[in-house]
Parts: structure tokens; C-alpha cells; sequence
């Protein structure tokens, strides 16, 4: 009896969560559909005509009554956020639906950008509906949805990177083979962009996301110090090494101020990847990677004692949360040297 009983309710919820629909239906409910919310594109006039129509074409798979009283919310926020390719704007919608839809079922109020997109709601998200997936889909999911709150209203906090491994940081010999393949690339804006590359990424320790945004004029001297004036969500000033600021100053020898340091053209979904596509078509022995190159700087500092707090507000992180997680690649200490700091001696600075 209960085998029997159990029939009638999946059926009822497969027939929840399907839609059959002809191109012929798809293309008339499209076109009524544009009547209906044509006023969001006045919040992006700009919208291509085949993302407007992906984003009204888009079916989720959720609640019929749940997805009639978020559509307009999620119309609105995705014209706002701005993708411009088909998987940018099938992803934003299909993550953000569902989000919207828990959100709005769990608490039944209108949705504003200040009401939904809060880190609270993201955390119970995560935790109460994709508690069974895996880590991998959690994290990106929390990165899509704290992308969105971070574009719309605020800073929020994402997830770690899952099983994230912490690559050691470049021997010397590596870091040498690195600068010969940029010394020998074929030509002087290859050239400039792989100066660029070491010299920020490994002298200053910025971000893939960072290093896109530099341009010339944000790097200044001041008593033969080089220093690179970073802005985003971290603004900082951040003093370049010495091993690596005659690389950085290579780069923008005779270029102008408001040029970007590294050059290509760039996908607003991920700016980042013009580093990855150069990186891929003139290929090294020894891949320099953004992450790995600040990863060697992080470890660099933290093995001559730059205290966290300092090296927090250089690298530009939130929390300490990520950063000591590369204290287990820092060198070990001789515990004997710190004897007098531990029991209170003064110590000469």
C-alpha cells in the first residue's frame, strides 16, 4: 500500500517541475513577455536583443506560483548585472532563480535587493538547500550569488575555494625561467604584458581580477621605491620588491598614464581571462600563474616576518581566514630565537 502511494506523488512532482512547450508557444509567450517587462530594459538600455531574449525564454525549474511572484525581481536584477554572452546569462539566471524563489518562499515578503541579497540569506541558502551537494557546486554557486550582492548592494563574504591546494611558492630557478621566457617572446607588447604579469603578480602580490585594472599611472616611484596604487573592492598602495620592480618599470617604460599595464581584450563577464589566454598562447616551461606568483609573495613575507596584520592589509584580504592558510608553507622557526619575546625581555627595535 504504501509502494502504491508513493506512485501519484512523483508523478505530481515531476509534472511540477516540467513544462512542455512548442517553439511556436516558446516564441508567442516570448513576445508577450517583452510587452509585459519591457520597462527593465530602461535600467540597461544597452541589453543585447538575445539576452533580453534568453532571459525571457528562461524556464527554471521551481514552484509555478514561486517563479510568478520572483520573475519580475530576477528580470530586473539580471538586466542590471549585464551579461553579454549566452552561458553568462543562462548561469546568472538559473543560480539567482532558485535563490530568489527560497528566499521569497521562506519568507513571504517583497523582494528588494536590500532584503535578499544579504549574507545571511546566502549562508542559509548554502547550508539548507545544497547541503547535499557537493563542495565543489556549493562554492560556485556562493560565488555567483555574493558576485551579484557585491555588484547590486554590498560586500559579502563567499566561500573558500573547495580542496583548494596550496601550491609551493617558485625555487629561484623557476622564477629565473620565468624571466627569460618573458625576455624572449617575439614582440614588445608580449614583452610588456609578461614584465607586467611578474612584476605584479610576484612584486606586489595582486590578483588576477587586480592585475587587469592596473594601468601605468598607478604605478609611481618616491625615492627609488616602486609602489602600485590598487583599486577595487581592497584598495590599497602596495610596495613592489626590489627583485621584481625593474621587471614592473620594463613594462611601462614610454607608455602612458591611463593605458592598462597589461594589455588585451577583455570579456567584462571575467576580465581575468585575457592573463589566461596569454598565458595559454605563448606557453612556458614554467607557468606563471597569477595565484602561484602571489602565493610566492605571501610566503616571502610571512618567512621574514612581516606581521599579519601588515601583510592582511597589503594582500588585500577580508579576514585572516585565507591568509593563514599559507602559514603551513612558510619556513620553520627556531623556536630558541624567540625565548626573550616569549617570557617579556625588551628587545632592541
Amino acid at each position: 500500500m504504501r509502494a502504491a502511494r508513493r506512485v501519484p506523488s512523483r508523478v505530481f512532482r515531476a509534472a511540477a517541475y516540467t513544462v512542455v512547450m512548442t517553439d511556436k508557444t516558446r516564441s508567442n509567450d516570448i513576445r508577450r513577455d517583452a510587452e509585459t517587462y519591457g520597462h527593465l530594459l530602461d535600467l540597461r538600455p544597452a541589453t543585447p536583443d538575445f539576452v533580453w531574449h534568453l532571459m525571457l525564454g528562461y524556464r527554471p525549474h521551481v514552484n509555478a506560483s514561486q517563479w510568478a511572484a520572483v520573475r519580475e525581481f530576477t528580470l530586473a536584477t539580471a538586466v542590471t548585472l549585464g551579461p553579454t554572452t549566452f552561458d553568462s546569462t543562462r548561469r546568472l539566471m538559473s543560480m539567482s532563480t532558485r535563490f530568489h524563489a527560497w528566499v521569497w518562499a521562506t519568507s513571504e515578503r517583497e523582494l528588494t535587493v536590500e532584503r535578499v541579497y544579504t549574507q545571511n540569506n546566502i549562508d542559509l541558502y548554502v547550508q539548507n538547500q545544497l547541503g547535499r551537494r557537493s563542495p565543489v557546486h556549493q562554492w560556485g554557486v556562493t560565488r555567483q550569488l555574493v558576485a551579484n550582492g557585491r555588484e547590486l548592494t554590498a560586500a559579502l563574504r563567499g566561500l573558500p575555494a573547495p580542496d583548494m591546494k596550496l601550491r609551493a611558492p617558485f625555487a629561484p630557478a623557476q622564477i629565473a625561467t620565468m624571466h627569460s621566457w618573458a625576455n624572449r617572446l617575439n614582440t614588445i607588447k608580449k614583452r610588456q604584458n609578461a614584465w607586467g604579469l611578474l612584476g605584479l603578480a610576484g612584486g606586489a602580490g595582486l590578483r588576477a581580477e587586480e592585475i587587469v585594472n592596473v594601468n601605468v599611472d598607478h604605478v609611481d616611484v618616491l625615492n627609488g621605491r616602486v609602489f602600485v596604487n590598487v583599486s577595487g573592492d581592497t584598495p590599497r598602495r602596495v610596495p613592489v620588491r626590489h627583485a621584481w620592480a625593474r621587471v614592473l618599470l620594463k613594462s611601462i617604460d614610454d607608455r602612458t598614464g591611463n593605458e592598462r599595464v597589461f594589455r588585451g581584450p577583455v570579456i567584462e563577464e571575467y576580465r581575468p581571462r585575457i592573463i589566461q589566454t596569454f598565458l595559454t598562447d605563448h606557453p612556458a616551461q614554467v607557468r606563471p600563474t597569477p595565484a602561484r606568483l602571489r602565493a610566492s609573495w605571501i610566503v616571502h613575507h610571512l618567512d621574514n616576518d612581516v606581521p599579519l596584520p601588515v601583510l592582511k592589509e597589503l594582500g588585500g584580504f577580508r579576514t585572516y581566514d585565507t591568509l593563514a592558510r599559507y602559514l603551513e608553507l612558510a619556513k620553520p622557526r627556531d623556536l630558541s630565537l624567540y625565548t626573550g619575546l616569549l617570557i617579556g625581555e625588551e628587545l632592541a627595535r
